[in-house]
């Protein structure tokens, strides 16, 4: 079995990869994105997994960004209440990949930027991206104290490792785990140290900042605030059943492209296919090029984005159809949302000529599955998704118990009205519905 999830997590990111045999199905999650979506998507699907017997085997931050590890702490949060309440737990969790600031950087740059927020050259509000950074690195020790609550090992697979950090110089050879091979391709050792150094050069130009003129101060802070450097992503290209995907989290080209050359990943010519790409950083044009597209490339690339942003960028989504186009390839797009850009590279890029296909998650949908594997069993439908079921009834649902549209077949027309407080007539259509597929 492989098979990939991308979940409706707005403008984060939020994935479940199932892999195992059919009668051994485990799973993987990957972020947990912003705020609402563990409630309004992630939980359902989970579940949906727990209900069957699965759980998530690994856990898998990318990094420490508000729109990547907020779901898993609603998550973590949820566990821990669960257990103190005597409830059932949503779903069990063996293990969680996670870099830390700290230990990604060192504690006395974690030191230092806490000196740096404290004693900020700005009144709170006024450096928005000092905030950010700093309740991101907040939520990243947060939710490793949770998971050291829950029992949760963290980064268990790289303790014999000096820093214990899940990094391509920390994996030489790619970790098995049942089907599914998995290489860390970044961060590597270079780019972690081009980060620290990168932080300190910018924690040196804050302290500067504020030995200026008031009013040179208030100029210069606030440029240096568009500047906060980003935290590096755990990126990964897992493999099963003769496919691969490429996990890319926010991670730039040229890291994925160094740490896929360290990996011994990249051919004679410097390039690599994939079954599917999941762009890097929302699809932010920042991040990628061109030639990144031109020498990485896949049948279906993933875009996790919702226009918050700008994201996806208009630039890369034409490089993604020219690259394509210039090699004679053709390729599926796969999106969360429908967004400016996607609605303009359909008008100037007809995807008959050019070769593609946009796929976008329908509004309301938990997630978009993306089947790798040949013969795979068939996915239970969810009752968020039947005709008549909407949030309140879909809520309803779950608090008794039913979450696939069989069980709710099950319970004939009566106890469905009772569980929907609804009429016998509308309970009656909706199994009607649901039996004939819709």
């Amino acid at each position: 079995m492989f098979r990939l999830r991308v979940l409706q997590a707005l403008h984060g990111d939020c994935l479940i990869l199932e892999y195992g045999a059919p009668d051994d199905r485990r799973f993987m999650l990957i972020d947990g994105g912003p705020s609402t979506v563990y409630h309004d998507h992630l939980k359902a699907e989970l579940l949906l997994i727990s209900r069957q017997g699965g759980r998530v085997n690994l856990a898998v931050l990318s990094h420490v960004d508000d729109d990547h590890v907020n779901g898993l702490l609603d998550l973590l949060h949820d566990l821990v209440d669960e257990l103190r309440a005597g409830q059932p737990v949503t779903i069990t969790v063996d293990g969680l990949w996670h870099n830390s600031f700290s230990q990604t950087l060192g504690p006395v740059l974690e030191r230092g930027f806490a000196r740096q927020v404290a004693d900020a050259p700005l009144p709170r509000g006024l450096m928005p991206g000092l905030e950010v950074q700093a309740r991101s690195i907040s939520q990243g020790d947060e939710l490793a104290a949770y998971a050291r609550g829950l029992k949760i090992p963290i980064n268990v697979e790289f303790k014999d490792t000096p820093d214990r950090l899940a990094c391509t110089d920390n994996t030489r050879v790619p970790i098995q785990v049942g089907n599914l091979s998995i290489s860390v391709i970044g961060p590597t050792r270079k780019s972690l140290e081009a980060l620290q150094k990168e932080w300190e050069d910018w924690l040196a130009r804050q302290a500067k900042v504020r030995a200026l003129p008031e009013g040179e101060m208030e100029i210069a802070a606030r440029a240096l605030d568009m500047s906060v450097p980003n935290l590096s992503s755990i990126m990964l290209l897992v493999r099963a059943e003769g496919k691969t995907i490429l996990l890319t989290g926010d991670g730039r080209g040229d890291q994925l492209l160094e740490g896929m050359q360290q990996a011994g990943l990249l051919d004679a010519n410097g390039a690599f296919h994939a079954d599917v790409f999941k762009l890097p950083h929302h699809g932010s044009s920042r991040n990628v090029t061109l030639e990144l597209f031109e020498r990485i490339t896949a049948d279906t690339y993933v875009v996790c984005a919702d226009g918050k942003y700008g994201n996806p960028d208009f630039q890369t989504l034409e490089w993604l159809v020219q690259a394509a186009s210039r090699q004679g390839r053709t390729f599926t797009l796969a999106a969360t949302s429908r967004t400016p850009s996607t609605d303009r590279l359909l008008q100037q890029y007809d995807p008959a000529q050019f070769g593609y296909r946009l796929e976008i998650l329908p509004p309301g949908a938990h997630s978009l599955v993306l089947e790798l594997s040949a013969n795979a069993p068939e996915l239970p439908r969810s009752v968020d998704m039947l005709k008549g079921i909407g949030p309140v009834y879909a809520r309803r649902l779950r608090d008794a118990g039913i979450l696939t549209a069989e069980q709710m077949l099950a319970l004939g027309y009566r106890r469905l009205a009772e569980i929907l407080n609804t009429g016998e007539n509308r309970a009656r259509n909706i199994l009607e519905a649901a039996g004939n597929g819709a």
